[in-house]
């Protein structure tokens, strides 16, 4: 009861100035009433009569009279029914007022009653809001607990499946290594062979090619390139009889000329651009009659007869 006067004095102390305030115009009503109350008509009002019209009253003096009376009596009446209705219109301003200061106890009451149940409300809203926080902390943190647990088996899962993998890695890498040096091993031993064998292979072409290159064929193979060659020449008319220069050809195992170059040469430019020429035109060149008298480079005395 203190704390609720504490948290609404403001509302209390204006209930009580109102309700003193309808106590006072109550009170003025009141005391204006007892102060100027409304002139009272006697119901008998004496009327002076002429004592020589008391012995026979003629009949226009009785119908007077009694209309004097009825007049009277009519006026007595309404001055009691208006005397009545200004009492029955105090009462209900009276009423009226004591209605309004219920009504005004009433809308005080309401509103300390409302105030009351919305601040019963808020705080019952706190404490739902304060315990809805508190269970969502608590799962919260019971999330986060489970999460680092699960967190925790995976990496110790993880390190697990590593170092086995690790594991079987090193196992792998070390036979990797050991097929490696044996097939290294039995590889270096077959190129050994195999350059033994090319090598002794290789003697023995080179010295075939020697007998062959020796050989009077070998001579004979440089003239038909050197026909071959002539009878595609075109002659200038600066070339010189007795007309000798030397030539240069390179050549693919196919006979196509690679390049023409002429060195020592008794003609001039002319002649030297008319020899290269004629080597070119004569791509591919024939054959040798044993494929070990092949070279890839010929020189040959380009001579002709005529």
């Amino acid at each position: 009861m203190v704390d609720f006067v504490k948290q609404h004095w403001s509302y209390i102390i204006g209930a009580l100035l109102l309700h003193a305030l309808f106590a006072a115009i109550f009170g003025l009503t009141m005391l204006d009433m007892s102060r100027s109350p409304p002139p009272v008509q006697l119901a008998i009002q004496a009327v002076l009569v002429d004592p020589s019209t008391l012995k026979s009253p003629t009949r226009a003096q009785r119908q007077e009279q009694r209309e004097r009376d009825q007049a009277l009596a009519q006026e007595q009446k309404q001055k009691e029914q208006q005397e009545q209705e200004r009492e029955q219109q105090a009462q209900r301003e009276r009423e009226q007022v004591e209605q309004q200061r219920r009504e005004q106890q009433d809308t005080v009451r309401r509103e300390a009653e409302q105030r009351a149940e919305q601040e019963r409300q808020v705080e019952l809203k706190q404490r739902q809001e304060t315990e809805q926080r508190r269970i969502a902390e608590e799962q919260q943190l019971r999330e986060r607990q489970e999460v680092e647990r699960k967190k925790a088996a995976a990496d110790a899962e993880k390190n697990r499946q590593a170092e086995a993998e690790q594991k079987r890695v090193a196992e792998i890498q070390r036979k990797q290594k050991e097929e490696a040096e044996r097939r290294k091993a039995a590889e270096d031993a077959r190129l050994q062979q195999a350059r033994e064998s090319e090598l002794a292979q290789q003697l023995q072409e080179e010295e075939g090619q020697m007998q062959a290159r020796g050989s009077p064929a070998m001579a004979q193979y440089v003239a038909m390139i050197r026909q071959h060659v002539e009878r595609r020449w075109t002659r200038p008319l600066s070339a010189i009889e007795g007309l000798e220069c030397e030539v240069r050809v390179a050549q693919t195992p196919a006979g196509v000329v690679l390049s023409a170059q002429v060195g020592r040469c008794n003609g001039d430019a002319a002649v030297k651009q008319s020899i290269e020429t004629a080597v070119l035109r004569s791509s591919p060149l024939p054959p040798p009659p044993d494929p070990r008298m092949f070279e890839r480079n010929i020189v040959f005395v380009f001579k002709p007869t005529s």
